[in-house]
């Protein structure tokens, strides 16, 4: 796959306004690409969150592990610590104020889908155009008409719906979810990305799965022939009607 021209193709048709970014997953400590930058650069450890936001801000290829990230919940989401007690996201909830009651609480772990410990150890995020590796899903930032665009063209082919997943946070486990899944997903990020990675309150994004990026494209291609655009086409070939204060100023124009 071509990722550049994927994403200026993207790019053309989504105008989106950071760059569509690249995820994968490494199992392997001795894979991990070299020219990736990680937070000891900077001698600080990072919420995940922050990394998605300087790779398509800032167009950087960015790693981290587990050593490298001090966000507590997001360790425990993906698997990249191991809980001691299978409740301790759930107490982490209820201390956070999150839920009424230990049920719900156990309940909202439960349907987050919290990955096993050990399915990776290392993530990276990058902007597809400067892809150093292929990923294994692709994320696009947005504006819920931009979103709304992405998913016409992905239905084009597959049909069905496009769940969307509203949690009270670590978005960074449902935006990694298609890896899983195999499936496409809306996502609305939560209160910790909004506060630590500086994601707008009018962004959402798309994560899907990077081997069904030509069936996205060629969705968009063939859903923009038929006049599904972006920016969205306001109709407006008609007359509006004239306020009363318009028709007296009428009264007093004449024709040259």
């Amino acid at each position: 796959m071509d990722w550049k021209s994927f994403s200026d193709e993207l790019t053309r048709m989504i105008r989106p306004q950071t760059f569509p970014i690249g995820v994968k997953l490494f199992k392997d400590a001795q894979q991990l690409p070299e020219k990736a930058t990680r937070p000891a650069k900077y001698g600080v450890r990072i919420s995940l969150c922050q990394w998605t936001t300087m790779a398509r801000r800032w167009g950087r290829i960015l790693l981290a592990t587990a050593e490298d990230i001090n966000c507590t919940p997001c360790l425990a989401a993906l698997g990249l610590k191991q809980m001691r007690r299978a409740g301790a996201l759930a107490d982490y909830f209820m201390e956070m104020g999150y839920f009424k009651s230990a049920a719900m609480a156990e309940k909202a772990v439960e349907d987050l889908g919290v990955l096993p410990p050990g399915q990776f150890v290392a993530v990276c995020y990058f902007p597809l155009h400067m892809a150093p590796v292929d990923p294994d899903a692709v994320i696009v930032y947005g504006s819920p008409a931009q979103m709304s665009r992405l998913t016409a063209g992905f239905l084009y082919h597959a049909g069905g719906v496009i769940e969307s997943r509203t949690t009270l946070g670590i978005s960074c486990l449902s935006a990694l979810k298609p890896v899983f899944t195999g499936k496409p997903a809306l996502v609305h990020p939560g209160r910790g990305e909004r506060i630590l990675a500086g994601t707008d309150e009018a962004e959402m994004l798309f994560t899907f799965p990077a081997r069904d990026a030509e069936v996205l494209i060629d969705g968009l291609r063939q859903t923009h022939a038929r006049g599904s655009r972006y920016p969205v086409q306001s109709y407006l070939i008609y007359e509006p009607p004239l306020l009363e204060a318009m028709a007296h100023l009428a009264e007093k124009l004449g024709d040259l």
